[in-house]
Order: C-alpha cells, then structure tokens, then sequence
C-alpha cells in the first residue's frame, strides 16, 4: 500500500491509524522489542493489511540487521511504506513516546521499590510472559520464513553458529544474505 493510491484513505487518517496502532503496540507489550513482534503483526498485518505474512517477515528481517532497536526500525518503515516520511515519523513516534513515559516514571520510582517483595514477584511474573511472546513472534515468523528445507538448513547453520562457534550475529547476518543468494538464486 502506498499514499495516492486511489480508494486509499486520506493521508491524515492513515497518519491517525499509524500513530494509534504503533502507540497501542509500545504501550500494551511487556518485554523486549521481540516480545512486542506478536502485537505488530496483529496490528500490521491482521488488523490493517499494511503488509502480508511474508512481508511482515522480511520486514522483521530488515529491521534485524539494520541499526537500532528492532521496533523502532520496523515502526520507521512500515509507516514510510504507508504514509512516507509523515507516516515514517508518526509511526515511531508513536511507539516510542508512551514507553519512554513509563521509563521515565518507572527510573523515578524505582529505588523507592525496588526491595518490595511485590516488585520482586511481579518482575518473577512477567519474565516467563516475556518468553512466551518471544517464543510466540518466533514460531509465527517461522511459518513464513522457514519454508524448505534450505531455509532450515541455513536456521540450523545459524544456530550452530551461534551456540558452538560463538559467530557475531553481524556476520551471521552477512552469512544469510550469501546463502541466500547461492540457494534461491
């Protein structure tokens, strides 16, 4: 989807759709970057139709070997997809603006609290939800990135890499993008 397109809402109204949607994703995920990868796709892909499944994948992908955190990046170009440098802006604004609030507060209060047994149970609570949505995003971008066995070839090759060899992700990253090219070409 691009702006100008005809039947296409008004640049104001994607605009609106971009910043609510990327502020409900920053606002309503605990975890890191990939735990918030299952709303994104919701919102993205379900919600919107701003892009396919394998989109969203390659997208992911993108965001990955790009500098910067992960939603950030994607935030930046599926809003410059759907809205160019209005939509890029907004989009990451309104990610990150409703986190770097609760941070703010959070950095505020959190010597005040941080002995509280409550505090302590809470985070105990939410590190096992932040796996699962991690482990979730990871098994939903797999259906779409993982297809043959090349590609579970190269995933395997990745990990091994990752586990035994200790490789830096940046040249497993360049790693990808040869066996991609050699494989699917």
């Amino acid at each position: 989807m691009q702006i100008g397109l005809t039947g296409q809402a008004p640049l104001a109204a994607l605009l609106v759709q971009l910043a609510i949607s990327f502020a409900k994703t920053g606002m309503f995920t605990i975890g890191s970057g990939y735990a918030m990868l299952a709303l994104m796709e919701k919102e993205i892909v379900e919600a919107h139709g701003w892009l396919n499944a394998s989109q969203f994948a390659d997208v992911v992908a993108i965001a990955e070997v790009t500098p910067g955190p992960i939603t950030v990046n994607m935030a930046t170009f599926v809003g410059f997809r759907i809205a160019g440098y209005p939509g890029a802006v907004v989009a990451t604004l309104g990610l990150i603006t409703g986190p770097m609030i609760a941070m703010l507060v959070i950095a505020h209060f959190y010597s005040l609290f941080r002995t509280n047994p409550i505090v302590d149970a809470t985070f105990r609570g939410l590190r096992p939800v932040v796996i699962g949505l991690i482990l979730f995003s990871v098994l939903r971008l797999s259906k779409s990135s993982v297809t043959d066995l090349k590609g579970v070839l190269i995933l395997a090759a990745t990990i091994a890499g990752l586990q035994f060899l200790k490789a830096s992700p940046i040249f497993l990253a360049f790693f990808g993008i040869v066996a991609g090219i050699m494989l699917y070409r």
